[in-house]
């Protein structure tokens, strides 16, 4: 099975203090890759690694067999990131969000209509087309994100903490849409979640060698030895 993502020793320091420090990962196609530390801050670095590694790092990282470094561009035009903090548009409708973003990507005309149609109905946002972001549930809006991380058809999606500050059944109809999301992936399509682990996770890697973490499946990552609990 081919892989999306791949790290090799990648290392992220800020002084003598070591952010991310010889991570090693592989993402395969149709994947649902969860992602989880001790400290937050080294999530977050390997969700900026994914986009683009800063000045100062060390090690290999190939997404979708690009160099995110030099080919900065073509990487962010193939995946989508749905982010922890909402930024949608308060102001603005839920198609309105959906078709601006699609501009970003250089997309318009009656595809982006479309396209934000049938991810309206995709994340069962059915009959909210026209309502304001501000008039939605959060559990609409948390869909509504990741409806825009979808709008480009993305071969490689990035989550960081989709189901945050949702209750139970919101969060429930979030792992639903992704699940189906990736059964309907054609060419092979890979989720990465960052912050911890959930139903649709396959697999979970330590973000730090041992013995600060384990890695495994979700069923099967256990407290570390020094007693901290994930």
């Amino acid at each position: 099975m081919s892989c999306t993502s791949e790290a090799h020793g990648l290392v992220k320091t800020f002084g003598d203090r070591h952010a991310v420090d010889g991570m090693d990962f592989q993402i395969a196609d149709r994947e649902c890759f969860g992602f989880l530390g001790p400290q937050r801050r080294r999530q977050d670095h390997h969700h900026a690694h994914a986009l683009r590694p800063a000045a100062g790092t060390a090690g290999d990282l190939s997404v979708l067999g690009l160099d995110p470094d030099r080919q900065t561009r073509q990487v962010r035009s193939r995946i989508g990131v749905v982010t922890q903090e909402n930024n949608l548009d308060q102001d603005l409708t839920v198609l309105e969000n959906l078709v601006i973003h699609a501009g970003y990507f250089g997309l318009g005309g009656a595809w982006q209509q479309r396209r934000a149609v049938e991810l309206v109905e995709f994340m069962q946002l059915d009959g909210r087309e026209r309502s304001q972001v501000r008039e939605l549930s959060a559990g609409m809006q948390r869909r509504l994100l990741i409806a825009r991380g979808l709008i480009n058809e993305p071969e490689l999606m990035i989550l960081d903490e989709p189901t945050t500050g949702l209750d139970p059944q919101a969060r429930l109809v979030v792992w639903q849409r992704l699940s189906e999301l990736r059964e309907r992936a054609a060419g092979g399509r890979s989720i990465h979640r960052g912050a911890g682990t959930g139903p649709g996770a396959d697999h979970d890697p330590p973000a730090q060698p041992p013995p600060d973490l384990v890695g495994g499946r979700p069923g099967r990552v256990h407290p570390s030895p020094a007693g901290g609990r994930f």
